[in-house]
C-alpha cells in the first residue's frame, strides 16, 4: 500500500477501535439493566424479533456492497459526476427497499405466534414488533450517504457517527429503564435516535462531496447500471444464505426450544458479537483501502498485501477464540450469574462458529473489493439449504437443542464458505492456485487447537475466586498464546510486518499522550 492508503486504513482502524470499545462497554451496561429490569422473557422477545427483522433484510440484496465496489475507481480517479450518479441510484434503490421491509413487516404481524413455542407473559407483542419495524425500516433513508465515507477510506467518520448515537441511545434507554422500565419507551428511543445518527451523517456526507448536490438528477449508463444489478444479482444469493445462516438461529431456538432460551443463547451472542466487532474493526477499516488498491496495483502486490491480511486477522482470530473459549462462562456468571449459564458443549460450538466466521474475512473483503460476486452466487444458496435442513433435523429429529442448531450452521459453514470463498479470490482475484493458502489454513488452525488444548490443561485445576479466576486465566491465556505465536511464526515475513504496524500504534499512542 502506499503511504496515503496505509495512512488512511491505521486512522480508520484506530478510531474504529475505540469506538467500538465505548460502544461495547454501553451496551453491555444496557443489557445488565435490561436484564435487572425486565427480565429474560423480554430478552428472549428481543432476540427473536431482531432475528425476523435481519430475515427481513434480505431485502438489500447486496445493494450497498455493489454500489460501494462501483465507486471505488470513480473515486480514485475523481470522477465526481459518475459518483454521484451512483449516489443518486443508490438513494432510489434504499427508499424502495425501506417502503418494501416495513410493507412486508406488517403483513408478518398475524404470524407471530408461529415462531414462539411457549407465549411468554407479556402483552402487545405486535406493538413491540412494530416499533422493532420501524426502527429497521427507517434505517434505509439518509444511511445510504454513508457509503460513500466510506468507500473514499474515511470510515473514521462514519464510526465516530455511529457510536455517538450509541452512547446516546444507550444513556436513553438506561435512564427509561430505571424510571419507568417501559419497554415501549425503551424502543422508541432507538428509533429516534437511528433516525438522527442517518440524518448526521447525511449532512456530514453532503459537507464533505458538494457535488452530490450539484448532480443530483445525474444518472447512471444504461451499461453501468447493466453492471451493477448483475452484481446485485449476484450478491442477492450470498445475502440469502447469510441471512439465512445468521438470522434463523433464534427463530429455530424460540420455534423448536423456547423464547426464555432466546433470552440465555442472546447473552452469549452479544459477547461473541462483541468479540466479532472488535476483531472485524481491523479488517473493515481496510475494506476501503484494498478496494482502492485492487484498483490501482498488480494482482501480484495485492496477493502480497492478502498475506499480511491474513496473518493480522489469524492474530487477532487466534487470541480473540483462546479468550472466548476459556472466559465466557466465567464471564456470564460473574455479569448476571449461574443461572444464565448454558453448557460447555453449547460454548465450544459458538467458538468454533466464531473462528471459522473470523478466518473467512480476508477472502470476503478481496471478493467484495474485486467485485467477485458472480462467481459465488451460488455459495450461498448452497449454505442456506444446508445449515436449514441440517439444524432442523437435529433439533426437530433428534431434540439437540441449541447445540444442534449451532452444529447445523458449523457443517454448513465447512461445506461451502471454507473452501468455496478463497478458491474463488485465488483463481479469479490473484490468478493463482490455492493450495499453498489452504495449507496454511490447516496448518495454522491446528496451532489454535493445540493452544486450546495446552491452555485447557494448564487452567483445569484452577479453583480461585470467579474476579481472580477470570484474571489469571485471561494472563495464562495471553502467555500461552503469545509464546505460540512467537515460537511458530516469529521468522515469517507477515509477522514481521504485524509486529511494524503494532510498533506504528504503540508510537502514535505514545505521541498523542505526549502532545496532550
Amino acid at each position: 500500500m502506499n503511504e496515503t492508503r496505509t495512512y488512511k486504513s491505521f486512522k480508520n482502524s484506530v478510531v474504529a477501535m475505540t469506538a467500538q470499545l465505548l460502544g461495547i462497554l454501553l451496551s453491555f451496561i444496557t443489557r445488565t439493566f435490561f436484564i435487572k429490569y425486565l427480565g429474560v422473557e423480554y430478552l428472549g422477545v428481543n432476540g427473536l424479533f431482531t432475528n425476523i427483522l435481519t430475515i427481513l433484510s434480505l431485502a438489500e440484496l447486496g445493494v450497498g456492497t455493489a454500489i460501494i465496489y462501483s465507486m471505488y475507481k470513480p473515486l480514485a480517479s475523481g470522477d465526481n459526476i459518475k459518483v454521484a450518479a451512483l449516489m443518486n441510484l443508490y438513494a432510489k434503490l434504499y427508499r424502495y427497499i425501506g417502503i418494501f421491509i416495513g410493507m412486508v413487516g406488517i403483513i408478518l404481524i398475524p404470524f407471530l405466534n408461529t415462531f414462539i413455542k411457549d407465549a411468554p407473559n407479556i402483552s402487545n407483542l405486535e406493538l413491540i414488533y412494530v416499533l422493532y419495524l420501524l426502527n429497521t425500516a427507517v434505517s434505509y433513508f439518509f444511511t445510504f450517504k454513508r457509503s460513500i465515507i466510506i468507500a473514499d477510506q474515511y470510515g473514521y467518520i462514519n464510526k465516530f457517527n455511529v457510536v455517538l448515537f450509541s452512547i446516546v441511545q444507550n444513556g436513553i434507554q438506561i435512564i427509561i429503564l430505571v424510571e419507568t422500565r417501559n419497554f415501549y419507551l425503551f424502543l422508541c428511543a432507538q428509533i429516534i435516535c437511528t433516525i438522527l445518527s442517518n440524518i448526521f451523517i447525511s449532512i456530514k456526507a453532503d459537507k464533505m462531496y458538494p457535488y452530490l448536490k450539484k448532480y443530483k438528477k445525474v444518472k447512471v449508463s444504461t451499461e453501468e447500471k447493466k453492471n451493477i444489478f448483475k452484481n446485485i444479482l449476484a450478491m442477492m444469493s450470498h445475502k440469502l444464505g447469510s441471512v439465512v445462516v445468521s438470522g434463523t438461529d433464534n427463530l429455530l431456538i424460540s420455534a423448536f426450544v423456547g423464547i426464555s432460551s432466546v433470552g440465555l443463547y442472546s447473552n452469549y451472542v452479544l459477547v461473541s458479537n462483541t468479540l466479532k466487532a472488535i476483531t472485524l474493526q481491523g479488517i473493515d477499516a481496510v475494506t476501503a483501502s484494498i478496494g482502492n488498491l485492487t484498483a490501482t496495483e498488480s494482482k501480484k502486490h495485492s496477493y502480497s498485501v492478502f498475506k499480511k491480511v491474513y496473518f493480522i486477522n489469524y492474530i487477532i482470530t487466534f487470541y480473540a477464540a483462546v479468550f472466548l473459549y476459556t472466559l465466557i462462562n466465567l464471564f456470564i456468571s460473574l455479569w448476571i450469574g449461574e443461572e444464565y449459564l448454558l453448557s460447555e458443549n453449547i460454548v465450544l460450538m459458538i467458538v468454533i462458529n466464531f473462528y471459522i466466521v473470523q478466518m473467512r474475512q480476508p477472502s470476503i473483503v478481496y471478493i467484495n473489493a474485486y467485485g467477485l460476486f458472480w462467481k459465488i452466487k451460488w455459495k450461498s444458496i448452497v449454505e442456506a439449504i444446508i445449515n436449514l435442513i441440517v439444524s432442523m433435523v437435529l433439533v426437530a429429529r433428534f431434540d439437540m437443542g441449541i447445540f444442534g442448531i449451532l452444529l447445523g450452521t458449523m457443517i454448513s459453514n465447512l461445506f461451502t464458505n471454507l473452501w468455496w470463498e478463497p478458491y474463488v479470490v485465488f483463481k479469479y482475484g490473484f490468478n493463482r492456485n490455492s493450495y499453498e493458502y489452504f495449507k496454511t489454513y490447516v496448518m495454522d488452525s491446528f496451532i489454535f487447537v493445540l493452544t486450546i488444548i495446552l491452555i485447557n490443561k494448564v487452567c483445569e485445576s484452577l479453583r480461585l475466586d470467579i474476579g481472580m479466576q477470570i484474571l489469571v486465566i485471561f494472563v495464562i491465556d495471553s502467555i500461552i498464546a503469545t509464546f505460540v505465536l512467537i515460537v511458530i511464526y516469529s521468522k515469517k515475513d507477515e509477522f514481521k510486518y504485524s509486529l511494524g504496524i503494532f510498533k506504528l500504534l504503540i508510537k502514535a499512542i505514545i505521541k498523542k499522550k505526549t502532545l496532550k
